[in-house]
């Protein structure tokens, strides 16, 4: 796999805030600062809760990236993080993260060629209509655009769970868009 000058620059960008270079810590930052976010106000439904939160990952990354072993792997680290912060945050609220169970995996519909155009509020809205894992797995999917080993380290579970919980996910992101124009 080759190296592209973007990502040689990234980790160069890690390396340097690994010993404590802040300037380049702060382009860390206005990099990742806005996918983090967006990730962030994805599964978190509160505004106010939100940077709260997207300021406590940063601070978790800052603590973090001595330890950090490899450079390369920066992206799918500190997504991992804020994943472990908002569901902290779902404990701390006592938000319930549940799959769906088989009787509802049976009553999802089963043509999966339905194609729905919507706009990008009405989508955040119906992406709030399904569960935080399921709506996770798209958001680092199709938003954040990473690849299933990213996901899978992001997630800690295996590239088949992965692979089905997108799966799952997008049946769910589809029931839940036609629910909501019927």
């Amino acid at each position: 796999m080759s190296i592209t000058t973007q990502q040689l620059y990234e980790q160069t960008l890690v390396l340097r805030s690994q010993i404590g270079d802040e300037a380049a810590f702060r382009e860390l930052l206005e990099l990742y600062g806005p996918h983090l976010l967006s990730f962030t106000r994805k599964m978190i439904e509160s505004p106010q809760t939100v940077d709260d939160l997207t300021q406590e990952i940063w601070v978790a990354i800052y603590r973090g990236l001595p330890s950090l072993l490899e450079a390369g792997k920066f992206r799918p680290w500190a997504f991992r993080i804020a994943r472990d912060r908002i569901y902290r945050e779902y404990r701390r609220r006592k938000i319930i993260v549940q799959p769906l169970n088989e009787d509802e995996l049976e009553a999802l519909p089963r043509n999966e060629e339905t194609s729905v155009m919507m706009e990008a509020g009405e989508l955040q809205q119906s992406l709030g209509l399904i569960t935080p894992d399921q709506r996770e797995v798209l958001v680092l999917r199709f938003f954040e655009e990473m690849s299933y080993e990213e996901i899978a380290r992001v997630t800690g579970c295996t590239l088949g769970t992965v692979r089905s919980r997108i799966h799952y996910a997008k049946r769910a992101l589809k029931n839940a868009v036609e629910r909501k124009i019927t």
